[in-house]
């Protein structure tokens, strides 16, 4: 029988008093500790062959374990009753209550002594998880058995420690209503996001506003134009451009009417006339990462794309490498679409951007500003309406990918551009009020969580129950001070034959 941890005199004086009539003690003096052994790949399955295996938070819910993985060969038995430690990994540190099953490696199990609250010791835990997780050392996340078994908590009679969990999950239940109310107006207002830009994009924000306008060319009216200029800027460089691709009367029928000065037009209506108004970015082979530099030109990629920031990251070429990826040069006021996992995310660069290239997961646009406006285009490339479109088709089998093909053949409405703005205005001034809602909904849901990490800090600090609670707990028959349930405890480990 190994001896148990307790606390030395030295560790004592380091520690905060007590409150009244609790002590303070480790881990391993009120419970057992399970480290999870892994059976190999090939002995785990999916057809519920064997006992359920736990290999990491991924497998809980936030409500139960999801039991998605089995094995005959278990490496490691734990008992029900158990909480759930993530000790390596990206989820180093997560914590929830186990199951009678087999645990990988990643796993440790924390058994506590059946003469103390199960919930209690979960809270406990979890209130100060983080001081644990500042003991993991390496490259790697990762808890040992002692980072665990040292962790001190602060114990009180049985009774204190049921009460305290019943004050606890009355606070918690009143925040997680509130918590899931805010959660509710934030999904709330996303649909209220995508019914203006579904309006917008209808012409239903402007329907007054061209009513007052007598001299809005027709958009038939500007492709025409387009067209033209196309034809003169191929005579003037001496390069054929690619034939534009126009929607087919099938395509049209199945679209929805659009007002009468607007057309449905395909992307390539909307570029500038060069052959790089529309490119993907190079092979990855062109731009491995021995090519980078400390400093040149800017590699823009989906980091900056989906930050919405076109300065974040630091990924540089040369100048003899940018000049060699011409074809995937930006400028000023071109348009990035990212094309992996998070599709469809789009930034506008803005005046002052720095030189550089796409990386292989964009695709820019240098659109025709005389025509369109890329505010404008953003809008919609965001909708739902034309996500519902380019979604089915961009879906794979591990991940969604967007492609230049994809996007040549998607609808765009084309109107004036005095109506695009004056689109972009109507759709800014509706959406201002809900970034302002959205943004006291984040502040609300940060303090709720902030008081839940006060309602825990109070409940280890003694500090939860008031005086009359107190009184009551403490009033009650057979109620023993932490000392004597200390010892019980003692004594049942030392009968059981455990550490």
């Amino acid at each position: 029988m190994k001896t148990i941890k307790s606390l030395t005199e030295a560790e004592i004086s380091e520690l905060p008093k007590p409150p009244e009539g609790w002590i303070w003690v480790k881990l391993d003096t009120i419970g057992e500790l399970f480290c999870g052994q892994s059976p190999s790949i090939k002995e785990v399955n999916q057809e519920r062959c064997g006992i359920p295996y736990v290999t990491g938070p991924e497998q809980w819910d936030g409500s139960k374990i999801e039991e998605t993985k089995w094995t005959e060969f278990p490496k490691r038995l734990v008992p029900e009753g158990c909480i759930f430690i993530t000790v390596k990994g990206a989820g180093v540190g997560k914590i929830f209550p186990g199951i009678s099953c087999a645990i990988g490696r990643d796993i440790y199990a924390f058994l506590p002594s059946s003469k103390v609250d199960f919930k209690y010791t979960l809270h406990a835990i979890k209130h100060q998880i983080n001081l644990v997780i500042m003991k993991a050392q390496g490259d790697i996340p990762g808890l040992s058995k002692n980072h665990i078994l040292d962790h001190v908590i602060g114990l009180c009679s049985i009774k204190e420690q049921r009460a305290i969990v019943s004050k606890i999950e009355q606070l918690f239940s009143e925040l997680d209503n509130g918590i899931s109310n805010l959660k509710l107006a934030q999904e709330q207002l996303k649909v209220y996001r995508q019914a203006v830009l579904k309006k917008a994009f209808e012409g239903e924000l402007t329907k007054k506003w061209r009513e007052q306008q007598t001299d809005l060319p027709d958009a038939g009216d500007l492709l025409e134009q387009i067209r033209k200029e196309r034809e003169e800027a191929a005579k003037a460089t001496g390069k054929k451009l690619k034939p534009v691709k126009y929607l087919t009367e099938m395509e049209l029928e199945e679209l929805p009417k659009l007002p009468k000065l607007w057309r449905w037009v395909k992307i390539d209506s909307l570029v500038e006339n060069h052959k790089n108004s529309i490119k993907a970015g190079p092979f990855g082979s062109s731009l491995k990462k021995e090519y980078y530099v400390p400093s040149g030109f800017k590699i823009y990629g989906q980091e900056q794309v989906i930050s919405g920031d076109c300065t974040f990251g630091d990924y540089y070429i040369s100048e003899e490498k940018y000049k060699e990826l011409e074809s995937c040069k930006v400028k000023p006021f071109d348009v990035l679409i990212s094309l992996v996992g998070t599709i469809g995310k789009v930034l506008i660069l803005p005046e002052n951007c720095e030189a550089g290239v796409i990386n292989p997961r964009l695709i820019k646009l240098s659109l025709n500003r005389n025509y369109y406006w890329p505010v404008f285009f953003k809008y919609y490339f965001e909708s739902m309406f034309l996500k519902s479109l380019y979604k089915v088709r961009a879906h794979g089998a591990t991940m969604d990918i967007l492609t230049l093909g994809i996007i040549s053949e998607l609808p765009f409405p084309l109107c004036s551009l005095l109506e695009q703005q004056a689109i972009v205005q109507e759709i800014e001034t509706r959406l201002s009020v809900c970034n302002k809602i959205e943004q006291d909904i984040e502040t609300n849901l940060e303090k709720a969580e902030a008081l839940r990490q006060s309602i825990l800090k109070k409940a280890f600090e003694g500090k939860l129950l008031n005086e009359k609670e107190l009184a009551e707990v403490r009033g009650t028959e057979n109620w023993e001070p932490a000392e004597v349930l200390l010892e019980r405890i003692k004594a049942e480990k030392a009968k059981n034959g455990k550490k």
